[in-house]
């Protein structure tokens, strides 16, 4: 591309990004003086508006800037004061979960660990020499990584030992083996975003239940109804792959111990701490829940709840110093972490509760017009109907804001014909996180299409399009049951 066509290009780019936000201020501020819907009351239609530009801006422009200019534009309406709206967004308990979580994956990224265990785990006697069982083993460290840090690294880190075996074992791009694997660790990915509750898209939508619902989700329970979901999901796309697909794996018997670099085996005392602390981050989230509530420990636990814990871990981790280094650098670490995240999260709490306060009328009207599709329907139907909304809509929108539109409507709806709220919840975020089949459906999406050199756009939809289906079924088949029996 020559200098002025690359000038063309990004004068047009700047362009739509201002019309788009001269867009979204405009619904912003001008939505509210349309007439109102009944039963919306005016300052429904106010709140609506913003919320509607909230959604279009989020899309089209940026994430940030609307978040800041929503959470005033809602206090100018009278419903609340700036000072409640922050206190509601950016002192919840939420956001600070999310700031914590997000800089302890960072420093986890940052140290090495992920290489380490994803080398570890399929270096073990009993799966080399049997393909299957390593390219099982694998996926299922993929999906341990991807869960216990964060999931763009997790691939990027799993694809890099995955591309050292294919060149030594003298596969190439366009083998069936090169591209079910490249597909695979995204989805084994994907499938470990959704399992703990404390990653973006999974705070977002349980901070809006909180706010709506009056308690919070136990975390136990969440992932007592994700984790069997995901071994099903995985297990499933393994079996597809072997009898379905069948990829030439033969060339996987030849993998030894000494096919990786001896140094990816190594783990120095940092890296130890780090793993055992994160494991304990992990244990003191979910452990509450099972002790007895008389329990010292128990009523410390809770008393700290999930955002204290994980303050108190990362306090350790800046506390611990080697050789006069703390073990983890703060301003570092924040530099990346996912602000964009923090500023919508922040920005959706306040509107979960406007949405459905008596005082906008939203909400009755939101029931009133799905009644048309949600009437007189089984709960099953109900929840089955939710499941195949949120996979097909979370493909063409940012799966955070997907949550943001369907949790406010399908919420009165499931207390209405008595669905487990916090059941339909769980179901309904662990379909968001799959967002794959289009480059915008995800950053994770978008990098394993971006990644041409191994895989084309027909090889991707080839084998993640079944991934897919494959989730819906597990779902359908594993998470229902179970989410029933745990709920």
């Amino acid at each position: 591309m020559t200098n002025t066509a690359a000038l063309t290009v990004k004068s047009r780019k700047n362009l739509m990004y201002y019309i788009n936000s001269a867009v979204t201020i405009l619904i912003m501020f001008g939505f509210g003086y349309l007439p109102a819907l009944e039963p919306i009351t005016p300052l429904g239609m106010k709140v609506l508006g913003i919320f509607i530009a909230l959604l279009y801006g989020w899309t089209f422009v940026d994430q940030v800037w609307p978040s800041i200019l929503g959470m005033i534009a809602l206090s100018l309406t009278g419903y609340m004061s700036l000072n409640k709206l922050m206190a509601a967004g950016f002192g919840s308990n939420t956001i600070m979960l999310m700031w914590f979580m997000l800089l302890i994956a960072a420093l986890v990224d940052s140290a090495g660990v992920s290489k380490f265990l994803a080398t570890y785990f399929i270096t073990r006697k009993p799966v080399l020499g049997k393909p299957w069982a390593l390219i099982t083993t694998f996926f299922f460290t993929t999906f341990i990584i991807s869960a216990m840090t964060s999931t763009v690294p997790a691939i990027i880190v799993c694809w890099g030992i995955l591309y050292s075996i294919i060149k030594q074992l003298g596969y190439k791009a366009g083998d069936s083996f090169t591209s079910f694997m490249v597909v695979g660790v995204v989805f084994c990915c994907l499938i470990g975003l959704s399992l703990l509750p404390w990653k973006t898209v999974q705070m977002v939508v349980l901070g809006m239940f909180e706010t709506m619902a009056g308690y919070k989700i136990d975390y136990l329970k969440y992932v007592a109804v994700t984790f069997p979901v995901s071994i099903a999901a995985i297990m499933l796309y393994v079996l597809v792959g072997k009898f379905v697909f069948k990829p030439d794996v033969k060339k996987l018997e030849q993998v030894t111990k000494d096919s990786f670099d001896p140094n990816d085996l190594k783990i120095d005392y940092k890296q130890k701490i780090i793993i055992g602390l994160l494991c304990a981050l992990v244990f003191f989230l979910l452990i509450p829940s099972l002790l007895p509530g008389s329990w010292a420990v128990t009523k410390v636990l809770k008393g700290l709840g999930a955002h204290g814990i994980a303050f108190l871990v990362l306090g350790i981790l800046v506390f611990l110093r080697f050789d006069g280094i703390s073990m983890i650098n703060i301003r570092k670490c924040a530099g990346q972490m996912q602000w964009d995240s923090i500023y919508l999260t922040a920005a959706m709490l306040p509107f979960a509760n406007a949405l459905n306060a008596e005082a906008t009328g939203i909400n009755s009207f939101l029931i009133e017009k799905f009644n048309i599709l949600f009437s007189g329907i089984s709960p099953f139907l109900f929840i089955f109907l939710v499941i195949i909304i949120a996979m097909i809509a979370t493909q063409f929108m940012n799966n955070a804001i997907c949550g943001g539109i369907m949790f406010p409507i399908i919420y009165p709806f499931a207390v209405a014909i008595n669905v487990d709220a916090g059941m339909i919840t769980v179901l309904m975020i662990y379909c968001l996180v799959m967002a794959v089949l289009t480059p915008a459906a995800s950053p994770m999406a978008a990098l394993m299409f971006a990644n041409n050199e191994w895989v084309t756009t027909k090889e991707v939809y080839k084998y993640i399009t079944p991934g897919i289906f494959i989730v819906f079924v597990s779902v359908c088949l594993v998470g229902i049951p179970v989410a029933y029996m745990i709920f």
